[in-house]
């Protein structure tokens, strides 16, 4: 057990100091395409070293590119999490998920990209996979609790988007994420990633359409 917490806090550190360092490329980078592609790199590094901590811990990631049912499941949660926290409230004048966005293809594809391909999958590796499993390793009579943990840490990291509302959203979705994952035998990674990419990709089109 050593091995495998000495292994969590060095990840989640470095994972964090990444985040935190990433949120000052705006200020070095004024190209919008440079800055996408930098964005991407930031994403894709935060999962290398996922990789390497699950690499180092025996987790497994659970891969399974033909269960159609787990991706139905990602479909099912995204869309029911987006009724109920953007498309609802932005119907009553009130959008939780953001200001409204002007209708550009550029805007469309990039978060379509950019949610789909980097943040769903990283950021399901990281909680989901890597820490929700490491935890469940530790609690092993009350599982329960993993998901609870590591739902709390994937709202603690977006701390860094400035808003407490915002990490108490995250927290809430990463318990529907975390235990849609732990009890559903045919929700594995990618199940949850494919909800991750297209709830925060709806989220997009309701502030694109409707706020």
């Amino acid at each position: 057990m050593g091995k495998k917490v000495i292994t969590l806090i060095v990840s989640l550190v470095v994972i964090c100091l990444i985040t935190f360092g990433a949120g000052f490329l705006g200020l070095f980078i004024t190209d919008s395409l440079i800055l996408f592609i930098a964005k991407f790199f930031v994403y894709y590094l935060i999962g290398a070293v996922a990789l390497v901590a699950i690499k180092l811990t025996g987790v497994e990631i659970g891969l399974d590119f033909r269960n159609w049912k787990s991706y139905l499941i990602g479909l099912v949660m995204a869309i029911a999490l987006s009724l109920f926290i953007a498309v609802i409230p932005a119907l009553f004048g009130s959008s939780i998920v953001g200001s409204h966005l002007d209708p550009t293809p550029d805007i469309l594809i990039s978060n379509f990209l950019f949610f789909f391909l980097a943040v769903g999958p990283v950021e399901e590796l990281v909680f989901r996979v890597y820490v929700q499993e490491t935890f469940i390793s530790f609690f092993k009579s009350h599982k329960w609790i993993a998901v609870i943990i590591a739902a709390f840490l994937f709202g603690l990291w977006h701390i860094i988007n400035g808003s407490l509302l915002q990490v108490l959203f995250t927290f809430g979705i990463g318990l529907v994420f975390g235990f849609a994952k732990y009890f559903l035998k045919d929700c594995k990674f990618l199940g949850v990633a494919t909800a991750h990419g297209l709830y925060d990709f709806l989220n997009i089109v309701v502030r694109v359409l409707i706020v």
